[in-house]
């Protein structure tokens, strides 16, 4: 759960700075030292650094400084591609090469599960991809305004501050070029006050963008978001609180596993790195190992995103998710590919689903992909269908290890264990766990 720190009135607006050597580095890619017997966290700093720092939050537990510069670098030290990073809140590690930052990720699951209880895990796979710039194909910008127009960017690290940017290095580069074109179309909106933030999104066919706004826009200014989108040709949509609208769609928005299709609305939840995507479905089939026209439970199915090529596999799926708007998405993906297969349902996963007509038919493979919340609400129903095979796939390690924990208890066992690099230069990772049934 990210938090935001805002400075104590105690606390002195311009603390001197200090040097410091930095003894460890953290599960969140943070520097660590003691400093007046306090931890001191600084981000952007390695172990065995010397820095200078400059003390911004301190408190009765631990301190935050901000790194003013690096006196001795640690030899590992790399030079970061971002001249953002120091203020961004977005890709921390940059600084740290890309073997250090899957290490830390390791070594932070291996505690992870160590403290679950997990003395001993499977040997740990790895998924990532060699191209660790310009891989993303969804990000969300940030919009405010300010005196002298509107900002657009990313929130600065631990912080609501926005800072403004003219590109980013690890979105895809048609993506990055937008942003300076879309600031300058959103100071000519006059509405602006009413604009929330900006979703970008690459499709097969081209790229969209959500823009989301608290108040109805003038006609003025829908003419020139018509007229922006139909000269760098791109589907724009707009959401408010009640809807989203499509204003501008010139081609179908989808994106591809293989040779299946996979439509989406801008947003809808997708994989944001969509090599490592590919990667990832096609481990869980493998991992899930189950036999030729065996049926398969996909619980959090979302628009079908292993659904499918499972159901293209051959296998009987059901796919269940709470949001009736992507259970409609899920079906209509299904249809456009021709998997009868595939039946997809709407379901509140944290109730009672045992005795649901879905699952009458009995699974002995299941996977799960939930959010960061977890699936501790899941589990107990689940464990009573008794399936032989769980996949666990998980984008946040923290709630999977207790997940895990909880399985291990009713009768599983850990058997494989995977991490998959969909985040580089960041502290995040996604997992992937097999359980099978003792």
């Amino acid at each position: 759960m990210v938090q935001f720190f805002k400075e104590s009135k105690s606390t002195p607006k311009a603390q001197p700075t200090l040097e410091v050597t930095i003894a460890d580095v953290n599960s969140q890619g943070l520097g660590v030292t003691l400093y007046q017997k306090k931890p001191l966290f600084v981000l952007g700093a390695l172990k065995g650094e010397r820095v200078r720092v400059r003390v911004t939050v301190q408190n009765n537990k631990y301190q935050r400084a901000q790194l003013i510069s690096v006196l001795r670098p640690a030899p590992e030290r790399v030079t970061p591609f971002c001249p953002y990073t120091a203020q961004c809140g977005g890709c921390s590690l940059q600084h740290m090469p890309m073997a250090e930052q899957r290490d830390l990720k390791q070594r932070t699951v291996t505690q992870l599960f160590a403290r679950h209880g997990f003395d001993e895990l499977p040997h740990i796979e790895w998924l990532y991809n060699e191209q660790h710039q310009g891989y993303r194909r969804v990000a969300r910008l940030a919009i405010r305004r300010h005196k002298k127009g509107v900002a657009l960017g990313f929130r600065q690290a631990q912080s609501h501050e926005l800072v403004e940017i003219e590109h980013c290095g690890v979105l895809l580069p048609r993506l990055s070029a937008l942003i300076s074109p879309l600031r300058k179309l959103l100071n000519q909106l006059t509405g602006v006050k009413q604009l929330g933030h900006v979703e970008l999104y690459e499709s097969s066919q081209g790229l969209a963008l959500l823009l989301r706004h608290m108040a109805t826009l003038s006609a003025a200014d829908l003419d020139r978001l018509l007229s922006f989108a139909q000269t760098k040709k791109l589907a724009l949509f707009l959401q408010d609180d009640k809807s989203r609208r499509p204003l501008h769609v010139p081609f179908p928005l989808y994106y591809q596993l293989d040779e299946l299709k996979l439509s989406f609305t801008p947003g809808d939840f997708i994989q944001i790195n969509g090599t490592l995507n590919e990667q990832m479905v096609k481990q869980a089939q493998q991992w899930l190992a189950a036999a030729p026209a065996e049926p398969v439970l996909d619980l959090f199915c979302g628009v079908g995103n292993f659904s499918l090529p499972l159901a293209s596999s051959g296998h009987p799926v059901v796919g269940v998710e709470g949001v009736m708007d992507m259970v409609e998405q899920a079906r209509g993906n299904a249809e456009d590919n021709d998997l009868w297969q595939a039946q997809f349902y709407r379901a509140d996963l944290a109730a009672d689903f045992t005795h649901a007509p879905w699952v009458q038919q009995g699974f002995g493979h299941v996977l799960l992909d939930p959010g960061r919340a977890g699936a501790a609400e899941v589990l107990p129903y689940l464990r009573q269908l008794a399936p032989q095979r769980i996949l666990y796939v998980s984008c946040n390690p923290v709630t999977l290890a207790d997940d895990g924990q909880f399985l291990v208890e009713n009768g599983y066992r850990l058997s494989r264990l995977g991490l998959i690099d969909m985040f580089p230069h960041t502290a995040h990772c996604e997992a992937m766990a097999l359980f099978e049934l003792n």
